[in-house]
């Protein structure tokens, strides 16, 4: 028979217990805490992909709630402005050098603008620093032509795709910003330098012209699929899901309080137990 162990070493057994058992419930509630996250992400996915099936809005004031109508499509009636626009630098397209071209559209009848991502321009392997013609201008280079409706999709408060990172607004910290070409290229954006260029108040958000997509189908050695439209390369992203991450590392520290428990449970056995059986 287990016969206990003795004052000294029952004080032992007590301190090794509580150890043991107080790391395998630190552990289980990281795994509960990650488990949680896993909800929120799951509920926060579904509402995005919800929202991208969603029938187009037509937003009619400047501002609108970014937490609930990010990712809706987007259907404006109005007309971009020709020189209200900027490139923002060091983006790529299939390993080429490119820009991403930002330009304010007005909607009908509105006194604002709303910056928009019409897409990237592949710049000149012969003249890498210099910035790309822009689209369309050679056609209609006052920009005085009919109204057109705008479909796009409305950005969260930051944009998580590869190629439309950066593209919040609010302060942005020091945005350097040089001439090329009469255009003005940017190292990131900022809502501020944007009003100031364009001389009208701006929207709270960012309308993309690039495809957002539940998930993406894969190009060649797994880049996105890239598809050029009125002169501008749209590089399909796919929506930000990130579920399966906070699911393994739960996975983890549930594995890690059942090795704590089972760890304690055979040194307990065989250092206080063991020696007294008859």
């Amino acid at each position: 028979m287990l016969r206990p162990p003795r004052a000294p070493a029952m004080r032992r057994l007590v301190f090794a217990v509580l150890f043991g058992v107080g790391m395998a419930l630190i552990t289980f509630n990281l795994g509960q805490w990650q488990s949680g996250r896993a909800e929120q992400k799951q509920a926060l996915h579904n509402r995005q992909v919800a929202a991208l099936e969603a029938a187009p809005i037509t937003p009619q004031q400047p501002t609108v709630d970014l937490d609930n109508l990010s990712y809706r499509k987007v259907s404006l009636e109005g007309r971009f402005i020709p020189g209200a626009l900027v490139y923002i630098d060091n983006r790529q397209v299939n390993a080429r050098p490119a820009v991403q071209v930002v330009q304010a559209f007005q909607p009908k009848g509105a006194d604002h603008v709303v910056p928009v991502d019409r897409g990237l321009l592949l710049r000149s392997p012969a003249r890498p620093r210099e910035a790309p013609p822009m689209p369309g201008q050679e056609v209609d280079p006052a920009g005085h032509g009919e109204p057109l409706v705008l479909l796009a999709t409305l950005l969260p408060r930051f944009a998580q795709s590869a190629e439309l990172r950066g593209l919040s607004l609010g302060a942005e910290g020091q945005v350097h910003t040089h001439q090329s070409n009469g255009v003005s290229v940017w190292s990131n954006f900022d809502v501020d330098l944007f009003g100031q260029l364009v001389g009208l108040p701006v929207s709270n958000y960012v309308l993309t012209q690039q495809p957002v997509l539940v998930q993406a189908p894969a190009g060649a050695a797994g880049t996105p699929p890239v598809q050029a439209l009125a002169g501008f390369h749209h590089v399909a992203a796919e929506l930000p899901e990130q579920v399966a991450k906070h699911r393994g590392y739960a996975f983890q520290w549930y594995s890690m309080t059942v090795a704590l428990l089972l760890l304690t449970g055979f040194f307990v056995y065989r250092e206080f137990f063991r020696g007294s059986s008859s």
